[in-house]
């Protein structure tokens, strides 16, 4: 008993209590199934996701404010046909001119 008379903060951390409470808390960090860990990667994949969903939603409108312009306006739709399906009218003739891009593979 002289030990815990020399370090009264031993004789306070071995009370049943402190040690019960300290086992629980070092079980929800380490060891249980929903642990800090595993609830920190949930996090980081939720924010990802709804990252990913805010993209998306700003992909959707972008692309509905061009379907209403290729639905409304005639000189849209025939301008989006022409730079991206290479289409032409005829008569005409399309040259494409594609660029090299330096990669280093």
């Amino acid at each position: 008993m002289k030990f815990f008379e020399k370090y009264p903060m031993l004789k306070w951390l071995m009370n049943k209590y402190v040690i019960t409470g300290l086992s629980f808390v070092a079980w929800m960090i380490f060891l249980d199934a929903n642990n800090y860990f595993i609830h920190s990667e949930l996090s980081e994949q939720i924010e990802n996701l709804e990252n990913d969903i805010e993209y998306y939603e700003e992909t959707l409108e972008e692309e509905r404010e061009l379907l209403n312009q290729l639905e409304t306006n005639p000189d849209a739709f025939e301008r989006y046909a022409r730079e991206n399906f290479g289409m032409h009218k005829e008569g005409e003739t399309i040259t494409i001119i594609e660029f090299e891009t330096d990669q280093d593979d």
